[in-house]
């Protein structure tokens, strides 16, 4: 897998601070979907280094059918990583005077998001306004294979950057899943639905001290892929300048529905000297509770193209 010292130096001279793979990107996963409804977005909502550019884009909150998104990628451009999201719902989409054709006049927005590798953080930032973060990931037990029935029951905690098993620090998102096993799953497509899947993101903040710590890259500093370690992420978090639209477009081969339970974070877990991490409101929405029934999708292709981009 790549580390710090695999980087690509493009034709504009830019250097990355990790692997370069640009758009599109085909992948395949396991991924549990937990549907929202919100007629107002939540505290939480955005990343402290996005709320200002985020609240400020010139859009408008406009509610309807939202997600909590856990994915299990087992194959990208990028290799295998583990995301939690949240999609609170449809936006408005500012329109520039002139722009490319086909923009969306309202569309989904992933508000937060987070992963398990460094190379997807990058590369989600500069090339869809994906505003991706490093977190630690628990599961209780692997992903279905192909012809054996699903857990009973699948609990998922995410966890700040940079913690440990047993060190006493609570995640800030747990859910247990119950996927129906009584009926068979099915194949599901987002073509067959009847909701659109576009993304519209607005350029991304970039981090106070992104370039100089690009720079220590550079120099010959070595930090692994799935060292999430949060003093070395400055150097993933690039800021863009022009917003982007996309599709996600979903085949799923075994699609069933699971009951969503989800749990009360502040009660897990013990007191920790690191009281940062110990708050679980600073990473995540405490107050959002997704519907009881969820989606459970093995086998599932995801696709995201080429986006459009404009500016304002």
């Amino acid at each position: 897998m790549f580390s710090s010292q695999e980087r690509l130096v493009e034709g504009d001279g830019d250097v990355h601070p990790v692997q370069r793979a640009p758009a599109p990107w085909e992948t395949k996963s396991e991924c549990y979907w937990m549907f929202l409804w919100l007629s107002k977005l939540p505290d939480g909502v955005y990343d402290p280094l996005e709320e200002e550019c985020m609240r400020k884009d010139g859009a408008e909150f406009k509610g309807g059918l939202g997600s909590i998104m856990v994915v299990r990628y087992l194959d990208t451009p990028v290799g295998p990583y583990d995301e939690l999201m949240i999609i609170p719902g449809n936006y408005t989409v500012p329109q520039p005077s002139s722009g490319p054709p086909k923009m969306p006049k309202k569309a989904l927005r992933i508000s937060r998001i987070y992963v398990s590798q460094r190379t997807t953080t990058y590369n989600g930032r500069i090339s869809w306004n994906i505003p991706k973060h490093l977190a630690r990931f628990s599961f209780s037990a692997p992903p279905t294979v192909a012809g054996e029935s699903p857990p009973e029951t699948l609990t998922i905690k995410v966890f700040p950057p940079g913690t440990k098993d047993g060190d006493g620090v609570v995640p800030f998102f747990a859910v247990t899943l119950k996927p129906f096993r009584w009926i068979p799953s099915l194949p599901m497509s987002s073509r067959w639905m009847p909701l659109s899947t576009v993304h519209a993101q607005p350029p991304v903040a970039e981090a106070p001290g992104f370039k100089q710590a690009v720079e220590a890259v550079r120099e010959g500093l070595k930090i692994e892929d799935y060292d999430i370690d949060p003093k070395h992420e400055e150097s993933l978090l690039a800021g863009t300048d022009r917003w982007r639209s996309f599709p996600i477009n979903v085949y799923v081969s075994r699609a069933r529905g699971c009951w969503v339970t989800i749990h009360d974070v502040s009660k897990d877990g013990e007191a920790s000297t690191a009281n940062d991490v110990n708050e679980p409101g600073k990473y995540w929405p405490q107050d959002v509770k997704p519907w009881a029934v969820g989606a459970w999708m093995e086998d599932a292709q995801m696709d995201i193209p080429t986006p459009l981009e404009w500016k304002l």
